[in-house]
């Protein structure tokens, strides 16, 4: 399962949880918000076409920071941040799910 997947079963399964993902595309840093199965951009336009992946399978995970739902960027409740490749790993596996 792909990065992008993965984060999308994890806030299905999660609903209570937005993640707000750092990632580098083509040597430019972006953020997303993934939320109950769906991921937007917060740093470049969403691709129209639903059957794109927002992020792709070659983007570079710089970070992941775990916040309670609702989203707010000027009072976010973080749950945890900065979570790099091996934490989401474990995230995801305590989750039953596969990165």
């Amino acid at each position: 399962m792909g990065l992008a997947e993965a984060l999308e079963t994890y806030t299905r399964r999660r609903p209570e949880e937005v993640l707000l993902v750092r990632v580098r595309i083509d040597g430019s840093e972006e953020e997303a918000l993934v939320f109950r199965g769906e991921t937007s951009y917060l740093t470049r336009p969403t691709p129209a076409d639903p059957a794109l992946p927002v992020i792709p399978a070659d983007a570079e995970l710089l970070s992941v920071d775990r916040q309670r739902a609702p989203y707010s960027p000027v009072n976010p409740q973080i749950i945890a941040s900065g979570l790099g490749r091996a934490e989401l790993t474990q995230l995801l596996a305590e989750a039953g799910i596969s990165l």
